[in-house]
């Protein structure tokens, strides 16, 4: 019970927390129209609907993410496009939520003796050269041509080819957990066994 309520009275802390960001964000919002500020093409407009709607929408991410097991950041990308944010700062804002994000997974796997570290170098070498040769050849395609919304492209066809790849990944395990007669509902939290059913 102890574990659950630590894990919960998380919910209410962000929560007073979104709500007390949002407020500021308004009332700054106001403060800036009231002095005659101007804002420039990229810079958000805090109304009370989107300090609503865009901490929502982080929230489901957020859910979605740590269902799926992917990152929290690749999915709030299209959130930040959709504010209006330019495609350089939401590449880069995705990237630093990301890092946070895998670090304390990584983290939470190696105190619970979870992690399989050759596994684990491996990718994070892989993954790091990616990432830098992504970027230089990203960062060039914009300069040469231009075109920014390169890197939304670039974006947008990540989350497309990571949404089909995780669909057939979850397709072809469930098909191999039918087949060897496991159970596929959901199980109680408090169990760390799945029940088995029988397949004819």
């Amino acid at each position: 019970p102890l574990y659950w309520l630590i894990k919960l009275s998380l919910i209410p802390l962000l929560g007073l927390a979104a709500f007390v960001i949002s407020r500021e964000l308004v009332e700054r919002q106001r403060q800036k129209e009231a002095a005659g500020w101007r804002f420039s093409p990229d810079e958000v407009q805090w109304t009370s609907r989107s300090a609503f709607v865009y901490p929502l929408l982080s929230v489901s991410a957020g859910v979605a993410a740590g269902l799926l097991g992917i990152g929290g950041g690749m999915l709030k990308g299209p959130i930040m496009l959709e504010m209006g944010l330019p495609p350089p700062v939401v590449s880069a804002t995705a990237a630093y939520m990301l890092l946070w994000t895998t670090a304390s997974t990584t983290i939470q796997f190696g105190v619970m003796g979870e992690m399989l570290w050759d596994y684990a170098c491996l990718l994070w070498a892989v993954g790091l050269l990616s990432a830098v040769f992504g970027q230089l050849v990203l960062a060039w395609l914009v300069q040469r041509y231009k075109k920014q919304y390169l890197i939304t492209l670039t974006i947008g066809f990540v989350i497309g080819v990571s949404t089909l790849f995780m669909g057939i990944s979850g397709i072809v395990r469930t098909m191999q957990l039918y087949q060897r007669g496991q159970w596929l509902g959901f199980n109680s939290l408090c169990e760390a066994t799945a029940r088995p059913v029988n397949v004819r």
